[in-house]
């Protein structure tokens, strides 16, 4: 049978693989035409002006490249949250008419630090709200009150004398006052806040460890109450922090409650220990009812103030109490020393501001200590410190 369909039609058919390789060269001639013609497009194009900023003078004050360096510095050192928090009600549009400043605990005298080297408040508070690193002002704030005794920070020590002689010939009454006020403040520890309580009488420890433990690294030379020493300064136990709202202020105040009063008195080696704490604190509540030699007082922690001045570390502020007393140069002179305060009450002055004072007392077993204490001579394990 006869194939009537045109010649053109019939060719192709039987030449389909022709078809579709001339299908194929249309296509890439297409693309080609294509590309082709955007290269030549972007070539004629004359490049975008490029900007260079200018090299920065160097007519800039070095003095205040130095300050910026300083300031950094300071802020990335500094670890302590300011106490004072500060509220931004509309975060997108920070202005003073918008900062709140929380005071809901009030205090008295402040005092700032660092503060105070030409533009740096201004630099700081700027930097503060924007990443962080600025407005660093130490703020520290009067917030605690220790026998009549104001002060304040993130880190406090209490240092507590627990020594004989608050109970002379069955009177306790020295003693009921020491163990009432101290479990109050500390009972009353405002939140955020760091502290330490440290005892001591001839030895001294942390109110938080069994004073016996220790008791092989002291001596003693014949029977007087200043002549208990370290064998080594260096070899005192740290004393750590614990945090206001935590357990451990029920374990501070049971100590407070149950610990023996102890032979003996020096101020030395209690302030050593907390003077070497990490880090520093910021105030030191230094209670007593005795007194010690200029040996065991004022003259070694004058030496370890200076030795920390010497090595640029921030002195704390030392409030001293003088309980059953009148005066103490000591206690004004070891104030004096650090810019903080001296207080002296007689038991009728405390009772006379807080009422009468009804506290249980531990059993008092008539044992001056119940450590095992090594006599020596006097001039071995000579008094000699250095703080680092």
């Amino acid at each position: 049978m006869s194939d009537n369909r045109p010649f053109l039609l019939r060719h192709f058919t039987k030449s389909r693989f022709a078809m579709v390789i001339g299908i194929s060269l249309i296509i890439h001639f297409l693309v080609g035409v294509f590309f082709g013609g955007k290269v030549i497009f972007d070539t004629l194009i004359a490049p975008e002006p490029q900007l260079e900023a200018p090299a920065i003078p160097e007519s800039i004050d070095p003095v205040k490249r130095e300050y910026k360096v300083k300031m950094k510095k300071s802020q990335q050192q500094s670890a302590a949250p300011l106490p004072i928090p500060i509220v931004a009600d509309l975060p997108t549009d920070v202005s003073l008419d918008n900062i709140d400043l929380n005071l809901s605990n009030p205090r008295s005298d402040t005092r700032i630090r660092g503060a105070g080297e030409g533009d740096g408040i201004g630099n700081g508070f700027g930097d503060g709200f924007g990443d962080g690193n600025g407005f660093d002002l130490d703020i520290r704030i009067d917030q605690i009150e220790f026998f009549g005794a104001k002060g304040g920070g993130s880190n406090v020590v209490f240092v507590i004398d627990v020594s004989k002689s608050l109970a002379v010939k069955g009177d306790r009454s020295k003693e009921k006052i020491m163990r009432a006020e101290s479990t109050r403040v500390i009972e009353n520890l405002p939140p955020g806040i760091n502290f330490a309580v440290i005892f001591f009488a001839g030895p001294a420890w942390s109110a938080f460890d069994d004073a016996d433990d220790d008791a092989s690294d002291w001596v003693r030379s014949g029977k007087g109450g200043d002549s208990f020493r370290p064998k080594d300064w260096g070899d005192l136990p740290a004393v750590r922090y614990y945090g206001s709202d935590t357990g451990a202020v029920g374990r501070a105040t049971r100590s407070i409650r149950d610990t023996p009063l102890v032979f003996g008195t020096i101020f030395d080696a209690p302030i050593y220990m907390a003077l070497t704490m990490e880090p520093t604190p910021d105030t030191i509540f230094f209670m007593t009812d005795g007194n010690c030699s200029e040996d065991r007082g004022i003259k070694p922690i004058r030496k370890m103030i200076q030795q920390m001045k010497a090595l640029g570390k921030p002195i704390p502020v030392i409030h001293t109490v003088g309980l059953g007393t009148g005066r103490n140069r000591q206690l004004d002179q070891i104030a004096e020393l650090t810019g903080g305060t001296s207080s002296f009450l007689t038991t009728g002055d405390y009772t006379k501001k807080y009422g009468e004072i009804s506290f249980r007392l531990p059993d008092d077993d008539g044992v001056n200590t119940r450590k095992i204490i090594e006599e020596v001579g006097k001039n071995k394990y000579p008094i000699n410190f250095q703080i680092k």
